[in-house]
């Protein structure tokens, strides 16, 4: 691999999406090829966020079963950010099984066009690509927005972590805090030390449905955000996690 391979890996409603999304259009910023790619094998929910279409005769699918990533990944408008996911229109009566080989094969291929891949990890375990690409990632990302679920999902995923030896490489990023949990409690409830933390952004979800990435706005909220993104963005190319 030539790529490095980045995990995003979060609880469902953590902002893992966004945080992947902003992440890859940040390291474009910094003149990098980014390959950014969805774990969502039932719709196409990462080409709206970055404000472009996958036409059925290309995407994750076409990328898995032929064993190559070329011409597989869409470009977001004219940035140098490529998504790969499944479809607009994908039917999700066309799911195939999808093996830990053929995930493999896929990274490996896509390393060797991007500078950094970018991968959207799912909540579940048994997501091939998902869990591939976090036992490939050089850095795993782990996005948690306050709340009494996220203190429940990491209790249930740490053992996970530890087993498979991926806490090392692990950092994790305190997200949007909007004051629906208090703060204090969640921190003691969870335990751990957040490496970075990304300022909650209100038109957060005004961004996500019309495909604009939140580090393209110059408003107060989004830049304290862009703050904490960037400085997230320098560690992931120092290496921090290593």
């Amino acid at each position: 691999m030539n790529a490095k391979v980045i995990s995003v890996w979060g609880a469902n409603g953590s902002g893992k999406t966004t945080t992947a999304v902003n992440l890859a259009f940040s390291l474009a910023q910094r003149n990098f090829t980014v390959g950014l790619i969805s774990s969502n094998m039932y719709y196409g929910e990462m080409q709206t966020l970055c404000g472009c279409n996958i036409p059925e005769d290309r995407g994750i699918y076409h990328a898995l079963m032929g064993g190559e990533t070329k011409n597989m990944f869409v470009q977001a408008g004219k940035t140098s950010v490529f998504v790969l996911s499944v479809p607009d229109k994908f039917d999700a009566m066309q799911l195939t099984t999808v093996s830990a080989k053929s995930v493999k094969d896929m990274l490996d291929d896509a390393a060797f066009r991007f500078d950094y891949l970018v991968i959207d990890g799912d909540t579940e375990l048994n997501n091939p690509i998902s869990s591939i690409g976090m036992t490939e990632a050089d850095m795993i990302i782990a996005v948690h927005r306050p709340s009494v679920k996220d203190c429940l999902w990491y209790s249930g995923m740490k053992g996970v972590g530890d087993l498979l030896n991926l806490s090392y490489k692990t950092v994790h990023i305190l997200n949007t805090h909007d004051k629906s949990c208090d703060l204090s409690a969640y921190k003691s409830s969870i335990g751990l030390t957040f490496d970075f933390e990304l300022g909650y952004v209100e038109n957060a979800n005004i961004y996500a449905n019309t495909g604009q990435a939140i580090i393209f706005h110059d408003l107060r909220q989004e830049r304290e955000y862009i703050s904490g993104m960037k400085a997230l963005t320098s560690s992931v190319i120092l290496g921090g996690g290593q």
